[in-house]
């Protein structure tokens, strides 16, 4: 696929990317999708479509030596969080905020929306060789989450139990495709036609299911701040740019090199609320920064992918 598509087609994708998740802000406003099966479809998504897609991609979209181009991406994605939290960290003093806000404003900068959001993206933009890219960089944003954040929110030693969360279908099948990839194993087209239906559920459900937790977030007037603004700065405009000249150095393909911009474009990382009530942070301010940053992201996420792509 063409890497360079004008700015009208970038838009109109990602346009139509995010506008289903108007369905699951209407199924939630109308009763239609209740809380208590918020948790049962976010497990379907990420234990059945999500690992069905990512093992097609890997297995049958894509030839080893791409991939084996590819291998910088977790490095590059981890090194890129720990860059930006620094300067984040940095931008974080100038400002007069409260303590307990300061870890949370760095994992709404640092931290993008490396699966729900940016896998619907890059597979409306770049097609199945590019959602394989991305899976390899998720691995190193999923890495910094389970430690750079927890370690920015309650500032100490990580538990075991957060190591955890990394073990999880989507990597078990990142694993095995690579595996039977490497090997020069070809899976079945009788294998590989039903997880391919069901690998394409999970964009419609992805976007449905943020559309839901957007629907659900109470923004508190006090959150809306000059701390929420810079947030939207370094997350959405300064992120993506640093993103640019932190892969110029490696020898990167057109398509790995825009996957790394487009992830880098995100919005914060959805699940910043729920890591902040449980390692200690501001909540309230944690729910402004998802919500914010995703509403203003639609706009953002074409500007960069056309200025930097």
């Amino acid at each position: 696929m063409n890497v360079f598509v004008s700015t009208s087609d970038i838009f109109w994708r990602v346009l139509t990317v995010f506008s289903l998740t108007l369905f699951g802000i209407i199924a939630r406003k109308t009763g239609t999708f209740r809380e208590e099966a918020r948790q049962s479809f976010a497990d379907t998504v990420m234990n059945i479509t999500l690992p069905s897609l990512v093992f097609v991609s890997m297995t049958s979209e894509i030839t080893w030596d791409r991939l084996v181009s590819a291998v910088p991406l977790p490095f590059i994605a981890f090194s890129l969080i720990l860059i930006v939290s620094v300067l984040v960290s940095a931008v974080g003093r100038l400002i007069p905020m409260p303590a307990e806000r300061r870890g949370t404003f760095m994992v709404l900068s640092a931290m993008p929306n490396s699966s729900f959001i940016a896998y619907p993206v890059v597979l409306s933009v770049l097609g199945q060789e590019g959602l394989a890219y991305a899976v390899l960089y998720d691995i190193g944003v999923s890495t910094a989450f389970f430690s750079v954040a927890i370690f920015a929110l309650q500032g100490g030693p990580i538990n075991k139990g957060s190591w955890k969360a990394l073990i999880n279908p989507a990597l078990m099948a990142t694993l095995l495709g690579l595996t039977i990839n490497r090997m020069g194993i070809t899976v079945p087209e009788l294998v590989l036609a039903p997880l391919r239906i069901m690998g394409n559920a999970t964009v419609p459900l992805a976007m449905l299911l943020t559309g839901y937790l957007l629907a659900g977030l109470k923004v508190q007037s006090k959150a809306i701040s000059i701390e929420l603004a810079a947030v939207c700065l370094c997350k959405l405009i300064l992120y993506p740019v640093l993103a640019y000249f932190v892969v110029m150095p490696f020898n990167l393909e057109p398509m790995v090199r825009m996957v790394v911009l487009i992830v880098a474009a995100m919005p914060s990382m959805a699940s910043t609320p729920v890591l902040v009530q449980k390692y200690g942070g501001d909540g309230e301010f944690a729910v402004a920064g998802v919500f914010v940053t995703t509403l203003l992201s639609v706009v953002t996420i074409p500007l960069m992918i056309r200025f930097l792509g």
